[in-house]
């Protein structure tokens, strides 16, 4: 008599489940191989909306089958019932691997498990969770500052601050044109439309440097100034000779926006 054991580990979010259970599994080649052990990963889901689960896996070290396992027969039949979706893993041939199930669902969030799986000389597999993670939250939308200015086109990267984060959400809803005027022979000012909250601190600018001065008045620095402000954005890799050619000697007609690259 063939004994089964069975390994349940039950995973928080999505009721995902990992088990072992031993019993004679087949090799690669077809001929019977004894005392292998498959896995069997367990996810919980339900008709008519629920999440479905995809296994993504480069490799030929397992192979594996799927199957719907209700509680009760006649819950087959029953709209909206809850059902296991079991993922039956048996060895190939020995070997290590990195596998992700993929759970999508229509009604819910998506979610990404990172599993190692490992098949050893006697066919023995084993499945054991890496990670779990958000799809969507992996790929992350990045803003950056646009600064055009008669025929010139500069990029800004925005500071980590809670007035330069106020600035970005202002700009990406619309654009901002304002008339900057020269100040103290070392940068470019203008009111600007609104107030931002302030994030002040002791700053020696340097050219390329986007300060808000007073909550309420945006600056372009081309020289060097110490004081308390609060740095919105900063050009990298610009200089004092190239901002002045660009803004001029006089006023100057500047518009900012945002673009966000993923």
């Amino acid at each position: 008599m063939k004994h089964i054991l069975v390994i349940l580990l039950t995973l928080l979010l999505s009721g995902c489940a990992l088990c072992q259970t031993a019993g004679g599994v087949r090799g690669q080649s077809g001929e019977s191989v004894s005392g292998g052990q498959a896995a069997v990963l367990s996810f919980h889901s339900f008709d008519g909306g629920g999440p479905e689960f995809r296994i993504v896996l480069d490799s030929d070290i397992v192979s594996w089958k799927s199957a719907r396992e209700y509680s009760k027969p006649n819950h087959a039949e029953l709209d909206g019932a809850g059902y296991q979706a079991v993922f039956t893993f048996t060895g190939r041939k020995p070997g290590e691997a990195v596998m992700t199930v993929e759970e999508r669902s229509p009604i819910g969030g998506n979610l990404d498990y990172t599993y190692a799986v490992k098949v050893d000389s006697g066919l023995n597999v084993s499945i054991d969770l890496l990670a779990t993670a958000d799809p969507d939250a992996s790929v992350q939308s990045t803003p950056t500052l646009v600064i055009a200015v008669n025929d010139s086109v500069f990029y800004a990267t925005p500071e980590d601050n809670p007035s330069a984060a106020a600035f970005v959400e202002k700009l990406s809803s619309e654009a901002i044109e304002v008339e900057m005027r020269d100040y103290g022979n070392f940068e470019k000012v203008s009111p600007l439309p609104w107030t931002l909250e302030r994030s002040d601190e002791t700053i020696t600018t340097e050219p390329g440097d986007v300060i808000l001065y007073q909550g309420n008045q945006i600056t372009i620095y081309y020289d060097r100034n110490t004081w308390d402000f609060t740095r919105l954005a900063k050009i990298e890799g610009v200089s004092r000779e190239e901002l002045l050619d660009a803004l001029g000697d006089g006023n100057a007609t500047v518009t900012f926006w945002v673009e966000w690259s993923e």
